[in-house]
């Protein structure tokens, strides 16, 4: 017969696990709040220029149509418009600052648009602000040959040749790979294209190892990995409540471009889960210098294969358990 400790332990579990849930949501509720967009403060220039890519973006998206509507865009034209004239009076240009100012530019000399007095108003105005930026902003032709450079002639050959490797060979990943990754990674889509990314790397021992006391999965390996990234997002990106979640979502598609970025370059890795109590979460941010606004996504291990490694097969699901034609009810 089960005593009543037996009998009550499953529920006291499942309670004890309720709880540890409700306080993680709590955690992530109460960062959100504090970190997020959701005030709009055009004196904080990251937020700013965060909210000028949202709005650029949108014109750029109007402006890409073969056949676009030839008043659409305006609302967004008189909003940037007031985003550059704050940056300008706040002075703190940042990188979209700029770029807002040549897509806006771009935007009121149109063929369809240039002669309005709307434009030459908007014109007027930007004249009297001097910062510009020197990339290429706006939209520009695409043709199939240029989509075509990227198609691989053996995808399979690609894709099923990363594993997680856990166990790499003795020897940092130099820096100037790492950057390559990086830069090839910032192709990632991303909401609004706000590229809400924010990455920390290192290759010291010290570092490393305060780091990895708080993941759980890398006890048997920490101590011999090379390099680690640490993926975050800025929370400051996100205005609006119904992105309480899309950070998760940018966050994940980045890191995983970053692997396959690796991959391209030859260099393995493996994902190491940052699910973790806040009480970890708020430790790592006392040890080491992730910004208050930056929630952790997750930390990936990185270094070189040896001449043979063992890997888990880790085997895919059938196809059909996870693939349904979508069909109406």
């Amino acid at each position: 017969m089960k005593t009543i400790w037996q009998t009550l332990r499953p529920y006291i579990r499942n309670i004890f696990i309720l709880l540890k849930t409700i306080f993680g949501f709590i955690y992530n509720f109460n960062r959100f709040i504090m970190y997020s967009g959701w005030r709009i403060d055009m004196k904080d220039s990251e937020q700013r220029n965060y909210y000028a890519v949202l709005v650029y973006h949108a014109l750029e998206k109007s402006m890409s149509y073969k056949k676009r509507k030839k008043d659409s865009g305006w609302k967004n034209a008189y909003i940037l418009l007031d985003l550059l004239k704050k940056a300008d009076t706040y002075k703190n240009i940042g990188y979209h600052d700029r770029a807002a100012k040549q897509v806006l530019e771009t935007f009121i000399n149109l063929p369809e648009n240039r002669e309005k007095e709307t434009s030459k108003q908007i014109k007027n105005a930007l004249e009297k602000i001097k910062f510009n930026s020197t990339d290429t902003h706006g939209v520009i032709e695409y043709c199939l040959e240029d989509y075509q450079k990227g198609v691989l002639q053996d995808p399979e050959r690609f894709f099923f040749s990363r594993y997680s490797l856990r166990e790499f060979k003795n020897e940092t990943v130099p820096h100037d790979i790492i950057m390559r990754a990086i830069k090839l990674t910032m192709k990632t889509p991303s909401v609004c294209n706000r590229q809400p990314w924010h990455l920390y790397h290192t290759s010291d021992q010290d570092i490393k190892n305060s780091v990895l006391k708080y993941q759980s999965g890398n006890k048997p390996f920490g101590e011999y990995i090379p390099n680690i990234i640490i993926v975050t997002i800025d929370l400051k990106a996100f205005f609006s409540a119904e992105e309480h979640y899309e950070y998760w979502i940018d966050g994940g598609m980045l890191s995983m471009s970053l692997i396959y970025a690796l991959h391209s370059l030859g260099v393995a890795s493996c994902p190491l889960n940052w699910s973790t109590s806040p009480s970890k979460d708020k430790l790592l941010r006392k040890t080491v210098n992730i910004h208050k606004n930056h929630s952790i996504m997750m930390i990936i291990a990185i270094g070189y294969p040896d001449a043979v490694n063992k890997v888990c097969v880790s085997a895919r699901r059938p196809i059909d358990e996870i693939f349904s034609q979508l069909e109406e009810r």
